[in-house]
């Protein structure tokens, strides 16, 4: 079972990179709002790539042999 929360990071991560894949090959046009804003998604985008990093290297995997 999941901790509290982690469904709702999961959406937050899936939407981000979702708007990163639209941002460099423009499958679906963006609406102007969101692009006035383009600086700040991509800021958080870069801070959540920075805690999941974090978070990678901090689960403990048993050794596989």
């Amino acid at each position: 079972m999941a901790r509290g929360g982690g469904g709702l990071f999961f959406i937050i991560y899936l939407l981000l990179g979702l708007y990163f894949l639209n941002f460099g090959l423009n499958f679906v046009k963006i609406p102007e709002t969101f692009s006035k804003m383009n600086n700040w998604i991509i800021f958080a985008g870069g801070v959540l790539l920075i805690f999941g990093a974090i978070r990678f290297l901090m689960t403990r995997r048993p050794n596989v042999r």
